[in-house]
């Protein structure tokens, strides 16, 4: 199949592999996509996975991009922060939570990072529809576990106010029940101490 009829056939598709091709087209040549590569029209983001090189993605088509560049992922930490208000800052990489080993990838469409957690750990995030694509991202309060878990220098009343944390957005939005319920399944004085200091901030 041409390169015109492979695009179309994946044209709901943000990010798409081999394999996907090889699902439309059996007997495709992975050196017919080495070429395209040089052509220009498609862009390689990381071992096998593609970007149809005219594609313009989304703030949130990257959510979709990062999920499927290294999985099993899903959107946390500081982008899903500012995604919910709770910072104020430009982030500038796409920050997942995996359980494979920390990543980080630097590609045409920006920079991807994956901290890692236990499996266990592996939960608390909400599957989104977004046109046609599907996206995983933590909900708020998972969203500021998973940060305040892998960020053991943020402990302080300080620490907070010097990153801005927004005392409206999680006064609104935040159910402090779900984050306890949240927190024992972590089972970690640490991270206990790190959230008290954040419901200390709060209410200040």
């Amino acid at each position: 199949m041409k390169y015109y009829g492979i695009k179309e056939k994946l044209s709901k598709e943000i990010i798409f592999s081999v394999e996907d091709i090889f699902i439309i087209d059996p007997e495709f040549r992975r050196q017919t996509l080495y070429d395209w590569e040089k052509e220009g029209k498609v862009i390689k983001l990381r071992n096998q996975r593609y970007i149809f090189a005219d594609n313009k993605p989304s703030d949130t088509d990257l959510y979709t991009v990062a999920n499927k560049l290294y999985s099993p992922s899903y959107v946390s930490l500081e982008l899903a922060l500012n995604h919910y208000g709770i910072i104020p800052e430009a982030v500038l990489e796409i920050t997942s939570i995996t359980t494979n080993k920390t990543m980080r990838f630097k590609t045409a469409l920006g920079n991807f990072s994956y901290g890692t957690i236990k499996p266990n750990l592996f939960f608390g995030y909400t599957l989104v529809q977004d046109h046609d694509h599907v996206y995983k991202i933590a909900s708020i309060e998972k969203a500021i576990l998973d940060y305040l878990y892998l960020n053991n220098n943020v402990a302080s009343i300080e620490d907070f106010e010097a990153l801005r944390f927004n005392k409206e957005a999680i006064n609104a939005r935040i159910s402090m029940e779900t984050v306890g319920n949240y927190s024992k399944i972590f089972d970690s004085i640490a991270l206990n101490q790190r959230i008290e200091s954040l419901y200390r901030y709060v209410k200040k």
